[in-house]
Parts: C-alpha cells; sequence; structure tokens
C-alpha cells in the first residue's frame, strides 16, 4: 500500500457545538484503521473558519473546512478532506497500492471497487498497464443496526464475546486520535505524537 485518501463533503448540516473535524473524521479514520490493522502514531491537521468564528473551540473558531494527515508506523499516509461548505456532496475513501486502488464510494452503485492498474516501464517511460475495474460484492446492512445486534449478541453469550472493533477500547482510540488532531489544528498544522493508551 502506497497512501489513502478520503472527502466527505457537503453543503451542511453545519454544527454549533463541534467543528467538521469532529463531526465527519471519525468514520474516515476508523475505516482506514481497520483496512490497515493499525492505527496512526502521528496526526496533522489544518483548516478554516468562515461560518463561525465567534464560537470558540479550543483558541480559535469552529473549522469549517479541516485536511488532516493520518501518518501509521509503517510510513502509510492518508490524507482526509472534511468540509460543510462544499455542495458537491462526497463521501469517498481510497487506498492506493502498486497494482491499483481499493475505492469505497457510498455515493456510487457499487460502492466497493477494485480499479486494478499499474505502470510498465519499458524504457525512459511509464506506460499504463493491467487496467480495469472489479466491483466487490458485499451484503448491504445498516451500520448502527449492526453494532446493537452484536452488543445483544455479547449480552446473551458474553463468553464468546473477544476484543475487537466494537470495543469501548476502539472507542478511546479514535478519541484520542481526534484530540491530537484538534491540538495540531490549533497549533496551524504542527505534527503531533499520538501517545499510546495506557493499559485498561
Amino acid at each position: 500500500m502506497r497512501y489513502g485518501y478520503a472527502s466527505r463533503t457537503n453543503l451542511g448540516p453545519v454544527r454549533q457545538d463541534v467543528d467538521a473535524l469532529w463531526d465527519l473524521a471519525i468514520h474516515d479514520i476508523a475505516i482506514f484503521n481497520t483496512w490497515l490493522g493499525a492505527t496512526p502514531d502521528r496526526v496533522q491537521a489544518r483548516g478554516n473558519g468562515w461560518l463561525q468564528p465567534e464560537r470558540k473551540l479550543g483558541s480559535q473558531g469552529l473549522a469549517d473546512v479541516v485536511w488532516a494527515t493520518l501518518i501509521y508506523p509503517s510510513g502509510f499516509c492518508a490524507e482526509l478532506h472534511l468540509c460543510w461548505l462544499n455542495p458537491d456532496k462526497q463521501r469517498r475513501l481510497a487506498v492506493v497500492g502498486s497494482q491499483g486502488t481499493l475505492v469505497f464510494d457510498e455515493l456510487a452503485g457499487p460502492p466497493l471497487k477494485l480499479h486494478r492498474g499499474y505502470f510498465e516501464q519499458p524504457a525512459s517511460q511509464f506506460l499504463p498497464a493491467g487496467l480495469g475495474c472489479d466491483a466487490i460484492e458485499f451484503v448491504p446492512a445498516e451500520p448502527l443496526g449492526q453494532l446493537c445486534d452484536r452488543f445483544l449478541a455479547a449480552i446473551a453469550n458474553p463468553t464468546a464475546t473477544s476484543i475487537d472493533d466494537s470495543s469501548g477500547w476502539v472507542g478511546a482510540e479514535l478519541v484520542q486520535i481526534l484530540t491530537c488532531l484538534s491540538q495540531s489544528l490549533q497549533q496551524q498544522g504542527r505534527i503531533v505524537t499520538v501517545p499510546p493508551l495506557p493499559p485498561g
């Protein structure tokens, strides 16, 4: 894997209690962490706020647009574009590799696709090769409903439950990542190290 990117934009809804980072980023961070089987160890965020500069989150007004970078221990970087001001609604996330790109676009059908392609270099030129696109089938389901079903199953049979993506630990990791991104945003894009959570 080489890098990733995500775009989560729309014209609103505009929140008055949190900025675009806290409102929108958690979904894409959770997806990247799941796909990569890892969490970022460094983060960076930059943003601007035009609609509510008087509403403070930390030392600045609420950001309407945020560009966030997640840097994983492997060196993989993911760039996130989060915005309330963009009438071009986007819900797209991708991981780019050496042989193609895995794309999840919830506004397209089918939403999960593998775009195949790579470069051949017979001389000094880079020539595209192996081009194609495959839809990846999956059973569509409502995520919150699935979480509720898993929660009820864990209550009914607690011995079969293990630490996984439904644990509180995952939620704590996501909140810590968002907190570090907020620190970076308030410090004009300084890279912030995400400390490991204390053992629980």
